[in-house]
């Protein structure tokens, strides 16, 4: 008999959707109060900039200056709550120099660490950096054309409802 946990159903539908083998082991883990403060706040800054833009872009009309600087405040809170991730990814690796491996103080700070400070490299900061690229341009006066590819992602695709059979 095996130690790992079986795969619970709702774990199941969500492998499958993501074409992974239903016999992956899948651990139930509880974040920190602390880890869970700083990625809703990065959830909810990237949701008030996403509404920003929508708002922005609703319509044909050209869009006014002011819809123009909420998008950009909007955006430049959205890099101060990553700011604060990194900034929280320090403590959990324990504040060590650049280049200095991270100490952990428990099995919990490391996971926390590995996976926040991996979101932070992959998704918030090419995000941000695309954004604020494209919102300077347009601020320049230039033109701008964003292809659906072109965007980093924020997350992967949601999990929705199953498709439908056919």
């Amino acid at each position: 008999m095996t130690d790992k946990p079986i795969t619970r159903l709702e774990h199941a539908r969500i492998l499958k959707q993501l074409s992974i083998p239903l016999k992956t082991p899948v651990e139930d883990r509880t974040f920190s109060q602390k880890y869970t403060e700083h990625w809703v706040a990065l959830m909810n800054a990237h949701t008030e900039f996403m509404l920003a833009m929508c708002e922005c872009f609703d319509g044909a009309q050209a869009q006014s200056p002011g819809k123009w600087r909420v998008v950009r405040r909007r955006l430049v809170a959205l890099g101060r709550a990553a700011g604060r991730c990194v900034d929280f990814v320090a403590v959990l690796g324990g504040n060590v120099p650049v280049g200095v491996e991270p100490v952990f103080a428990s099995e919990q700070d490391e996971q926390e660490y590995l996976l926040l400070a991996w979101f932070i490299a992959e998704r918030a900061i090419p995000f941000i950096r695309f954004r604020e690229d494209a919102i300077d341009e347009v601020a320049a006066g230039g033109s701008l054309t964003i292809a659906p590819g072109d965007v980093p992602r924020w997350t992967d695709e949601t999990l929705g409802d199953p498709p439908a059979r056919p």
